[in-house]
């Protein structure tokens, strides 16, 4: 599509020869860290920082009518994980006005991420009929995530798990996800696993079993969806402020001056 000059080349090929010629190499992770290390010793993890979204108290009631009311964030091209909830949806929905919200992109391109777009709800497949009226599609900006946050029980972060790249995802949605005051679920990545482990919060999910299993941990008990949200800021609080986050760039500039 005359993006790049000369021959096409693999993607991973390209990162790794820029990384063998850097000084320093900044990645979100410790798990990518390990991976580029081989070509750059000098690599640095540091997580982007999500400061533009506010740090608000647990509600232990929403503004939905529906409940369990379930969140989701993120590119249309990740929705595909919302896919291993399908079971927990039919057999929750039998018993109770579950919903889900999905902040996100309406359209998105199928080539080169500019080209033929499409509706998201597409990537969905059953998902919206299972749901009916109590599925919602809401066009991202930092104003409707809060809000559909306020009108939310709880986040699920699903990752598709034949996304090749999916286990290496950083934890920026968690994050996110607990600054805004929502318990989540999440899918076995690396970072998720990681992070989940080091706040004593039993959300991550392996199966579609488990997913249905841990909705109605959350849907049962609203002191445990407190104790999940007060685990996560304070997680965010010791080992994501914002002075945290500017020393270690601090030291990623030390390394190379």
């Amino acid at each position: 599509t005359g993006h790049n000059s000369g021959t096409v080349r693999p993607f991973r090929k390209i990162v790794g020869e820029a990384c063998q010629l850097a000084q320093a190499v900044i990645c979100e992770t410790i798990e990518q860290k390990e991976t580029i290390i081989p070509y750059c010793a000098n690599t640095h993890a540091i997580l982007d920082f999500h400061e533009e979204f506010p740090m608000l108290p647990f509600r232990p009631e929403s503004q939905s009518e529906n409940f369990p009311s379930l969140m989701w964030e993120g590119l249309p091209f990740t929705a595909k994980g919302l896919l291993q909830l399908e079971k927990a949806f039919l057999d929750i929905s039998d018993s109770h006005r579950i919903s889900l919200e999905m902040v996100t992109d309406l359209l998105y391109p199928l080539f080169l991420g500019k080209y033929f777009k499409q509706d998201t709800q597409k990537i969905l497949q059953r998902v919206p009929d299972i749901l009916g009226k109590q599925f919602k599609i809401t066009e991202w900006n930092i104003e409707a995530v809060v809000e559909a946050a306020q009108r939310s029980h709880m986040a699920v972060l699903p990752l598709d798990p034949s996304g090749t790249l999916n286990p290496l995802k950083a934890e920026n949605r968690l994050l996110m996800m607990w600054r805004i005051g929502l318990p989540s679920l999440v899918s076995p990545s690396f970072a998720y696993t990681r992070v989940m482990k080091a706040t004593g919060v039993d959300g991550v999910c392996h199966s579609p079993e488990e997913w249905k299993e841990k909705i109605s941990w959350l849907m049962n008990s609203v002191e445990l969806r407190r104790e999940w949200v007060e685990r996560g800021q304070q997680y965010i609080r010791d080992t994501h402020s914002e002075k945290l986050v500017l020393s270690a760039w601090d030291d990623l500039f030390d390394s190379v001056l």
